[in-house]
This record gives structure tokens, C-alpha cells and sequence, in this order.
């Protein structure tokens, strides 16, 4: 598990938010979103054996300000954290923190036409991001596929730990509602 550099992530439309993330054609994740929590605390299980793998939960009840913190289940380790910049008005931006809290990767919406469409116009034009080091290196892609379900591709290319990039993505997923 987490051991390439390409990942599918598949959204089901439900009362709350369902995924299921797949390397290559396996799944290895999947994760259920409650609604109407006031303070977030979702966890990612094993599709098969259904034992929790991931759990995130929001440090604070304010989603603006949250961090939301990937604790590997099993170890007990923290992975890092999922962070919304306070420069995503027009753009959503997020901040991938390693274990030690310092930024390891920024994830962007790709433009701020086509972000300000997606919002204020229309939801069907699919969303992508980039991921980028705090350098300016790319260090992966993510990229939405037209369908009526949520389905999307995580491509990393650079040195991100995949946990925290496939993680950190469902839970922007999850807090855009996209």
C-alpha cells in the first residue's frame, strides 16, 4: 500500500461523503464522512477487512481555521496535517504539513478563472490542483474526470509522502464538497 505514484480516488454520493481509493485496480482505502459534525473526525479503513488504517480529525470546531490532523491508526503516528492557507479566496489552496508541522507541499486549484467558474457558475467543470514543494518544485497533479459520480486521479511526481498527498486530498474533497 502507498508504494506507487498513481492513485484513483471515487466519491459515492450518499448522506455524507463515501470514498474509496485505489492504487492501480486495488483498493486500499476507503473512508465515510458523517455530516452535520461540528467538529470533523473521519476515519479511512481497509475495504476488505474494514480494520481502521487512517484517522483525521479536525483540531478546532471553526472549519476556516482547522487543521486536520492524519494520524496513521495502527502506529499511532502522526503523518501530518491538512491546512487551509488564508490566501484561498478566490483559489483554494491548502497546506500539507509534515509531522513536525513545517509545510512540505502545497496543493492549488489551477486558476482563478476557472475556480471562480467552478464556484459562481457552474459545478461541472472539473477541478484540478497542483502540488507544489515550498521551493516552487511540482510535485504532483491532481485531476478530476467528468463524471456524475466524483472520481479523480492523484498523480505524484516529486518527494511527498503519498499518504499524506491520496489523505490530505480526500479530506479537501471532503471540506470543498466538490
Amino acid at each position: 500500500m502507498f508504494d506507487g505514484s498513481h492513485y484513483e480516488v471515487r466519491q459515492k454520493i450518499r448522506i455524507g461523503n463515501k470514498y474509496r481509493v485505489y492504487e492501480g485496480d486495488t483498493a486500499i482505502l476507503e473512508s465515510k464522512q458523517k455530516r452535520f459534525k461540528l467538529k470533523e473526525d473521519f476515519r479511512f479503513t481497509d475495504p476488505d477487512t474494514g480494520e481502521e488504517r487512517f484517522r483525521v480529525k479536525a483540531d478546532s470546531v471553526l472549519d476556516v481555521a482547522a487543521a486536520y490532523d492524519i494520524v496513521d491508526s495502527e502506529t499511532g503516528d502522526r503523518i501530518g496535517s491538512v491546512k487551509r492557507s488564508v490566501m484561498s479566496f478566490f483559489k483554494h489552496e491548502y497546506e500539507l504539513l509534515g509531522p513536525d508541522g513545517q509545510t512540505v507541499a502545497t496543493v492549488r486549484e489551477d486558476s482563478t478563472l476557472m475556480a471562480l467558474l467552478r464556484r459562481h457558475v457552474t459545478t461541472f467543470i472539473p477541478f484540478n490542483y497542483d502540488i507544489v514543494s515550498p521551493s516552487g518544485e511540482k510535485l504532483g497533479d491532481v485531476s478530476e474526470a467528468f463524471s456524475f459520480r466524483d472520481k479523480y486521479q492523484i498523480d505524484l511526481t516529486g518527494d511527498v509522502d503519498p499518504r499524506l498527498a491520496v489523505v490530505g486530498m480526500v479530506v479537501i474533497d471532503a471540506i470543498e464538497e466538490n
